[in-house]
Formats: structure tokens, C-alpha cells, sequence
């Protein structure tokens, strides 16, 4: 059996000031444990009594003996993850690039990866998540992740533009509302693509 120790009258009145003192709840418990544990109460009625592992008990004792009052205090957390409040375009714009396109990653990969989009999120953002908060924020903006595909990208400065305007053309021509000079820049681009 394990029980806290308390070597000294100065050691007992330091735990009966904390725990007089004590303003929440989660501290206040793990005082009276150690009080309890103090007093010959076991581990395993602890843990029924708090309604905690024993584990947590055995613990919280063993913080106690190694430290005393400043080892068992709660830890103060980091608090949530952060967020990241990019738009779906704004992800988009940037999975359509290549990762070697961005020279902070220093990759020569191709595909991206979610350690990839979390290194991308430290050096561009100054935003440190993990892959977890990475997968949730591209399904919630409605981002499919699969497998990795190989992506060729365009060296032409202007790809995004004339992909818009193709995009835009093909768009007309499903609702029927293509003009006659439209029709000709189409033909035009088609002659282009079209060796002679």
C-alpha cells in the first residue's frame, strides 16, 4: 500500500492552509487526497471517493512525496489549439502549388503532405498546429484529403489566369450564353494548341 507521507507539524499546516485556501475544485481534490492518504485511507477507497483511477491517486501521492505542495499544483495548460482561419480559397490556392514552389519547406516534394501543410503553417502563418488540426480544418471547409497525386504545375506566370478564363468559357458554353467573340477567342486558343 502507498500513502502520502507527512514528515513534519510545518508540512501538515502548509496542507491545511492550502487547502483552506483553495479556490477550485481540481486542486482543492488532489489536497484532500493527499490529507486523506495522510490519515491511512488506501488507494483504492481514494479512487472510489473521487471518483478517479487509481493510477491518478498513486500519482498525485507520488508527486507529493517527491516535491511536496509546488510538484502536486496543476500545471497551467498551453489552452486549446490554435485555429486557423484561412478561407477554402485561400487553402485552395495554396494546395494547387507545388510544396518545392515554397522555398521556407525546403522540399523537393511535389505532392503535399499534412507534415508539409503543418511546416507551411509554422514558416508562412507563424501558426504552430498539429496534423490533427490541419485534417479538421480542411474537412470542415470541405477539402477532400486523399491520396497524393502528381500535380503538374504550369512555370507560366499567367496559368492561373488563363485557367480562369477557360473555366469561364467552358462555363458559358454549358449555359448557352457563349457570345460570338467569345466563340472566336476559344477557336483562337484552340488553333494555338493545335500543331500545325
Amino acid at each position: 500500500m502507498i500513502f502520502a507521507v507527512i514528515n513534519s507539524p510545518k508540512q501538515q499546516e502548509e496542507l491545511k492552509q492550502a487547502i483552506s485556501d483553495a479556490k477550485e475544485v481540481k486542486w482543492y481534490k488532489r489536497l484532500k487526497i493527499i490529507h486523506l492518504s495522510s490519515s491511512g485511507k488506501s488507494v483504492p477507497q481514494l479512487s472510489v471517493e473521487f471518483d478517479l483511477c487509481p493510477l491518478t491517486i498513486r500519482h498525485y501521492i507520488h508527486q507529493y512525496t517527491k516535491g511536496g505542495l509546488e510538484s502536486l499544483s496543476p500545471s497551467s495548460g498551453t489552452g486549446g489549439f490554435q485555429k486557423l482561419y484561412l478561407s477554402k480559397e485561400d487553402w485552395e490556392e495554396v494546395l494547387h502549388q507545388s510544396p518545392s514552389q515554397f522555398e521556407k519547406l525546403n522540399t523537393a516534394g511535389r505532392n503535399w503532405t499534412q507534415k508539409l501543410l503543418v511546416s507551411y503553417c509554422q514558416e508562412y502563418l507563424s501558426v504552430s498546429v498539429t496534423q490533427t488540426t490541419i485534417c479538421k480544418c480542411l474537412a470542415k471547409l470541405g477539402i477532400k484529403w486523399h491520396r497524393g497525386k502528381l500535380t503538374v504545375t504550369s512555370p507560366d506566370p499567367l496559368y492561373r489566369v488563363k485557367r480562369a478564363r477557360v473555366n469561364e468559357l467552358k462555363e458559358k458554353a454549358k449555359q448557352g450564353t457563349l457570345s460570338s467573340h467569345d466563340a472566336e477567342k476559344a477557336n483562337l486558343l484552340s488553333e494555338k494548341k493545335t500543331p500545325a
